[in-house]
């Protein structure tokens, strides 16, 4: 936890004091200015602290100990549902109040055997490059604060000290990611810098997770895409320009390219401009070198109204070209094109029209980390709008699963909403939204995914069983000192983002 050097209590101990299973209120991963807590968001808030407080005093145990339960996540669906006006017979989270009461009742309820791959992780660049053999062993590292970029986290006041988890190191990114979830296998990815020292984190530094990751499970659970900005040059960027494709393929192992097209002009702090992924002079270049190197995922961020770049840069308006010229590569659309806590929407809006009207060809995939979260977090109409949507214009074999996280903490709370979510039987009938059965659940969850990043399903299941981190995780799960932290990184109000931005030294 963080120490207070002051003798006043401060917004993020009021945070830290009030968290929940589900964020209730939109939690940023960096790019965007979060909005604020809506005051249905607040009824959500307080409906499950209510819920909570009655139902730990009937099982004996502390409000905080019921929340981190499966008990806890429940109650925190069944509040959405409640104040949603989603009832168990028009679909919402599958919760009923037994769930909300009996751990085991909420276990079996948030049960499924699903395969999970999420394709958009994240962490902040970090000296700590410990190399245990076992998982336990990696526990150290959360004893004291390793030197690294990610201090900028730390608020004003405080300092860090031993036990504290709120930062975005590596260590704390494999504990919540791939301890504390379901996820078999992450892929890690990057934010853009218009130079070198200004990164988030760097290529190596991916692969190196990867790298330390697989090797404690003694299997791939992790993999690592290349951040490529071909608007900028080699010399203002360490390794992101297109020269240096061939070395990240054959030398550092990436399976996948991430890229911005909104990374540039005067807001990024570069001369070079922002660019278009049909633009046949910068984007297309990029997209030959991926061919020639066997690469033929391109993920490409669009929609989430990044502070500090040129929103035009950030519309899907240039997807249906490209992906026309170059139908071997598979577009990975992040965010599905959502703008993440605005109320117009206009990117996604145009996503959806460009689908409609059959210029998407069927290599564009919509992505879900960070829009997921969101609509959980708007409640289950907002999120059945949100599926349905998608559904109905690429179909279940397009969607994939991603969650942002570490920014808004463990993604096992997105995964919980995933396995419990029916789409409301009013939707189906005045939307034509299909139900979302468990088979489609598996195909969005990771099957998807697999296909598209070389992962044979089958092979990595059998590796997982019994790799190290999965015996880790039985073990604790049995001694009961397994607990999800409850913790979000990202920053949650306009105070925090900036405070956060300033530390990054993006503004003054």
């Amino acid at each position: 936890m963080l120490i207070k050097t002051r003798n006043r209590k401060s917004e993020d101990a009021d945070r830290e004091d009030g968290r929940q299973p589900i964020p209730t209120r939109i939690v940023s991963n960096g790019e965007f200015m979060p909005v604020p807590q809506t005051p249905i968001q607040k009824r959500v808030e307080l409906l499950v602290d209510a819920m909570a407080i009655e139902r730990a005093k009937a099982l004996g145990v502390s409000r905080r100990s019921f929340l981190r339960s499966s008990a806890g996540m429940a109650t925190a669906l069944a509040a959405l549902n409640i104040v949603h006006g989603c009832g168990d017979d028009d679909g919402g989270f599958q919760v009923d109040d037994c769930a909300t009461r009996d751990p085991a009742a909420a276990r079996e309820a948030l049960g499924g055997d699903f395969f999970i791959m999420d394709v958009q992780t994240h962490h902040a660049e970090t000296d700590y490059h410990e190399t245990n053999a076992a998982l336990v062993q990696l526990y150290s590292g959360f004893r004291g604060c390793p030197r690294s970029a990610v201090q900028m986290f730390v608020p004003p006041g405080y300092e860090c000290t031993r036990g504290a988890l709120q930062e975005l190191s590596r260590a704390n990114y494999i504990k919540e990611v791939l301890v504390d979830s379901e996820t078999s296998i992450a892929v890690m990815s990057g934010i853009p810098a218009p130079i070198g020292e200004l990164r988030f984190i760097s290529n190596g530094e991916m692969a190196a997770t990867r790298d330390y990751a697989n090797q404690l499970g003694a299997s791939e659970r992790c993999i690592s895409q290349g951040m490529i900005t071909p608007n900028i040059p080699e010399s203002d960027n360490a390794d992101t320009a297109v020269s240096n494709m061939e070395y990240l393929v054959q030398e550092v192992g990436i399976r996948a390219l991430k890229t911005y097209t909104a990374a540039g002009g005067e807001g990024f702090f570069t001369v070079h401009p922002p660019w278009w992924m049909d633009d046949e002079d910068i984007a297309y270049p990029m997209l030959e070198e991926a061919d020639r190197l066997g690469i033929h995922v391109i993920a490409v961020h669009k929609g989430l109204n990044i502070s500090f770049f040129d929103p035009e840069y950030l519309r899907p308006r240039d997807l249906p070209k490209a992906a026309a010229d170059w139908p071997q590569h598979n577009f990975v659309i992040y965010h599905a094109s959502l703008d993440v806590g605005f109320e117009h929407e206009n990117s996604f809006e145009e996503f959806m029209r460009l689908a409609g009207e059959g210029q998407l060809p069927r290599n564009v995939y919509p992505e879900l980390g960070s829009s997921f979260g969101s609509k959980v977090a708007e409640g289950p109409i907002a999120l059945g709008h949100f599926l349905g949507r998608l559904l109905l214009a690429f179909g279940e074999d397009n969607v994939i699963w991603g969650t942002d996280a570490i920014f808004n903490g463990t993604p096992q709370w997105q995964i919980n909403a995933m396995k419990a979510f029916q789409m409301p039987q009013s939707l189906q009938e005045q939307f034509g939204y299909p139900a979302i059965t468990d088979a489609m659940k598996a195909k969005i969850f990771g099957l998807n995914a697999a296909r598209l990043y070389g992962v044979d399903v089958d092979e990595l299941r059998c590796t997982i069983a019994n790799d190290t981190i999965s015996q880790v995780k039985a073990e604790n799960a049995e001694l009961g000192i397994l607990e999800p932290s409850l913790l979000t990184y990202g920053p949650s109000t306009r105070r925090e983002f900036l405070r956060m931005k300033r530390r990054e030294g993006l503004i003054g």
